[in-house]
């Protein structure tokens, strides 16, 4: 597979804690009826996000409503809580509303298969994001695995830069394996650190979506694993519990101890400003960004332009050495 290091291409913002105002409703309901029901119609976007308790997926889905609201579209969101069955439920009400566009997050991909085919056959268009559909006119896609080995990468610097290399450093992955690109993600970073740092040994892996999976992950690492050095995470969630946990754990040479995530949330970015366990965040471009470049490919859809089917999502390095002024640009405002 192809590996590589930074590719800078940073752009938008992402919420490091999961905004309480985020108006989610039942996940068999899309909009909840009454008001916040969508208006079928050109201008109606109907999201499903498998779990909105993600902090990046909450930003986006606010930023979505908010930007296509400027931009002329009706959007309305709903969270499928992890529950395949309910998330069909939800698009095949979609669907019956007459929206536009339905913009998915899966549960899970297989289980959409014929949900798709059918908005699809009633002409409406359908967006996937980080997950793969079958059937589907554009997808927001992770490239997981060199996103992963971009995180990988970071983290078996700092190993080699604060370690001999005849010294065993034990580290730890927070996955989330359920998903297969996170398997992906996963995947990158353990290839990274096995062919940069071959000294790191991994001696525990939990998955973690939260940042309360991520305290509770760091904790027990830790105390299982009192020589830990190293802990690697799949996303901002992990990343931002993981550095409160490493911190309740005891820790307090925060020098001699790297943490290194994904999504360049602000806490992240403060945390790696402030000296934390924290060394770096994959910038992906963030929840802000993302929501808009739905909305912008959902846009360009309706008005019927040449669309590429299969988009990425930028990838950088976010350290001390840019971490302030990544902060200013994009979190300073």
């Amino acid at each position: 597979m192809k590996k590589f290091g930074t590719i800078a291409a940073a752009a938008g913002v992402v919420a490091a804690l999961l905004l309480s105002g985020c108006t989610t409703v039942s996940p068999s309901e899309p909009g909840g009826g009454g008001d916040a029901a969508v208006d079928g119609g050109d201008q109606s976007v109907g999201i499903t996000f498998s779990d909105l308790s993600n902090p990046v997926w909450a930003e986006l889905v606010q930023e979505a409503e908010s930007y296509g609201a400027e931009e002329g579209l009706s959007v309305t969101y709903v969270d499928a809580r992890n529950d395949a069955a309910a998330q069909v439920t939800q698009i095949e009400n979609f669907i019956q509303q007459g929206v536009s566009t339905i913009i998915i997050c899966a549960v899970d991909a297989n289980a959409l298969v014929d949900v798709t085919k059918k908005a699809q056959d009633a002409g409406i268009k359908v967006v996937g994001y980080t997950q793969v559909l079958e059937n589907y006119d554009a997808q927001y896609l992770v490239d997981a695995y060199n996103t992963g080995y971009a995180n990988g990468e970071a983290a078996a610097a700092w190993i080699n830069d604060n370690f001999d290399s005849d010294e065993t450093v034990q580290w730890a992955l927070m996955d989330l394996p359920r998903f297969p690109e996170i398997i992906d993600r996963a995947n990158g970073i353990k290839e990274a650190i096995a062919e940069l740092a071959p000294n790191a040994e991994l001696v525990a892996t939990a998955p973690a979506l939260t940042a309360e999976d991520g305290v509770a992950n760091a904790e027990n690492f830790l105390q299982a694993n009192p020589e830990l050095k190293v802990i690697a995470t799949i996303g901002g969630g992990g990343a931002v519990g993981g550095n409160e946990g490493v911190k309740s754990a005891g820790i307090t040479d925060f020098d001699s101890f790297g943490l290194f995530g994904i999504d360049a949330t602000e806490n992240e970015i403060q945390n790696i400003i402030n000296g934390d366990p924290q060394k770096t965040s994959i910038s992906l471009g963030g929840g802000k960004a993302h929501g808009r470049a739905l909305i912008d490919i959902t846009l360009d859809l309706l008005a019927g332009e040449d669309v590429e089917k299969d988009q990425y999502m930028p990838i950088e390095v976010i350290d001390s050495s840019n971490a302030q002024d990544y902060y200013d640009e994009i979190y300073g405002g």
